[in-house]
């Protein structure tokens, strides 16, 4: 695939993630944050926004590294497939933690996506090494992620 359709379905691909991931966290986003109880070690909601940004730019870079790639392998496929279920989980996380409130849920969600991550970690070091690099920042905030998640339903108990 050239440069420029790779960039271009990439591109697209991450718009229609986060419009996605926008859709699932509705309209009351600012005000039911604020209203959580969050770890000290918890950024304020305008962080999450740029964390958000850095995540896109990450999963782009990714998947127009996965789609210059020159061979159509089965692991080509798969690793592509697993970016798209990654992108469509994140926006399940939002619809769950935003609009459905339902936090047990979202850190069970949060608990789990790492497996995907490593099926993709261990399908980019075989195909791309830059891609797979590009990923271990995004490994990392992972970690952070599930920690967070974990505190905020340790801090916002759900009523029986």
């Amino acid at each position: 695939m050239s440069s420029l359709h790779a960039i271009l379905i990439s591109v697209g691909v991450c718009s229609v993630a986060a419009a996605l991931e926008g859709i699932c966290a509705g309209n009351n986003v600012k005000s039911y944050f604020a209203g959580l109880k969050s770890p000290a070690y918890s950024p304020p909601l305008w962080f999450w926004y740029i964390i958000g940004g850095v995540y896109y730019t990450t999963f782009g870079f990714v998947l127009y590294r996965i789609l210059r790639h020159r061979s159509n392998s089965a692991l080509t496929n798969v690793a592509l497939g697993v970016v798209l279920a990654m992108l469509l989980a994140n926006a399940l996380w939002n619809y769950v933690f935003f609009r459905a409130r339902n936090l047990r849920f979202a850190l069970v969600l949060a608990f789990v996506a790492p497996l995907m991550d490593l099926v993709l970690l261990v399908c980019l070091t075989r195909l791309d090494g830059p891609a797979a690099w590009a990923l271990i920042p995004y490994l990392i905030y992972r970690l952070y992620s599930v920690w967070w998640a974990f505190g905020v339903w340790k801090m916002n108990p759900t009523p029986a």
